[in-house]
């Protein structure tokens, strides 16, 4: 069965957001783990959820691993995905769609963060 994966952002009318976003989506695409990668925002840019996963299942995708690219559990990831994720899990009932942990609090990111800081000091 092939995964695909979705980084999901929660998306932006600035150009750069899109931007970065594709660069995760090289990173993902370049480790070799997975044949399909997309990106979708829940507001302001192209594609939406729905239209990736339209796009994905398309490919051939048997599964669907949706990433929210989110810091913190907020609505979006308690309420507004999780609804997107079932709404189209009901239009493809032979694939399965499942929803990863945003990424949340995660040591790898604090140390980000203390390198940031000594790029500055």
């Amino acid at each position: 069965m092939t995964t695909a994966v979705i980084l999901l952002s929660h998306g932006s009318r600035l150009p750069e957001a899109k931007e970065t976003l594709d660069a995760y989506k090289k990173m993902v695409k370049d480790a070799g783990l997975y044949r399909i990668v997309e990106i979708a925002s829940l507001q302001f840019n192209q594609p939406d959820l729905p239209a990736s996963i339209e796009k994905v299942v398309g490919l051939g995708a048997g599964r669907i691993v949706v990433v929210p690219f989110f810091l913190y559990n907020g609505v979006h990831v308690q309420e507004d995905i999780p609804r997107l994720v079932d709404e189209t899990r009901q239009k493809h009932p032979g694939v399965e769609i499942v929803m990863a942990a945003s990424i949340g609090v995660d040591e790898r990111i604090g140390q980000i963060i203390l390198d940031r800081i000594k790029e500055v000091c």
